[in-house]
Formats: structure tokens, sequence, C-alpha cells
């Protein structure tokens, strides 16, 4: 009986020791996922919003993002952005942070979701960033656009 409460106090341990060290990966590499996305996306959000080009945003596009976005409305979507909202003002900072998931159908998936304010000459927006990094390289999964401009009659 001595000699399995030891064995079994043996691989607590070990659990234990593996548990520890896969928190302290996860909190550095972490950190440093969180540091790199928020630089993207405070680089992107101000490029993509200065003028509201299509090609700044394919330039940054995921697979995932172009696959959704294949339609004809794209350029009129871009078209109303800049309608509404007129010209960029000023960037005031992005907030988020990245998540790493792993599953059995995609394996590991690192991705971000910034919210940035910023303000447009006719009102001020928020807009959501969402960021997927594919090898060593963030990019666009999705973005979205929220302003009382486009509640104006």
């Amino acid at each position: 009986m001595k000699r399995v409460l030891i064995v079994l106090g043996a691989i607590f341990g070990v659990v234990l020791v593996v548990a520890a060290a896969g928190i302290v990966f996860v909190i550095i590499n972490g950190n440093a996922l969180d540091k790199e996305s928020q630089a993207y996306a405070d680089e992107t959000i101000p490029t993509i919003a200065q003028h509201w080009d299509q090609d700044e945003i394919a330039k940054r596009a995921s697979p995932e993002f172009l696959k959704a976005t294949k339609d004809d409305n794209f350029p009129k979507l871009l078209s109303m952005l800049r309608d509404n909202l007129g010209d960029f003002r000023k960037y005031k900072g992005s907030k988020g942070d990245a998540n790493i998931s792993l599953t059995t159908q995609n394996g590991k998936v690192i991705t971000a979701t910034y919210v940035a304010s910023v303000d447009f000459d006719k009102a001020p927006a928020t807009i959501q960033l969402k960021l997927i990094k594919h090898s060593d390289e963030w990019q666009i999964l999705g973005f979205h656009v929220d302003s009382q401009a486009f509640l104006r009659p």
C-alpha cells in the first residue's frame, strides 16, 4: 500500500510540474503575442482608415477574409465608409489581446481582437479588427466599423 501511495504521489508531482511549466509557457508567449498583435493592429487600422483603400486591405487580408469578401459589394462598402465618416483625423489607439486555441480539427490557431477609436471629419467611429496569425504573419480575419454617422437619415 505504501508503495502505491509513493507511485501515485510521484505521478501527481510530475503532473504538477508539467502543468506549472505549461502555465509559465503560455504566460510568456501570450504576452509576446499580445505585444506583436497590438503593434500590427495599431499600424493597420490607421493605414486602412486613412483612405479606405481596397488594395491596402487586400495586402493584409487572410485567405479566410478574402474568401468571405469575394463580393462586388466590398468597393461599395468602402465608398459608404468614406462618404459617411469623412476624412481621417486621429487614431486613438486600440485595446484587446491575442488568444491561442488548440483543436483536433484546426490544430493551433492564434487569433487576436482589437477595438480602436478613430476620429473622422463627420463622426467618430469604433473599429473592431480581428486578426489571425498564419506562420509568422498577422493578417486581417475581419473588421467591423461602428459609428453614429450610419444612423443619420
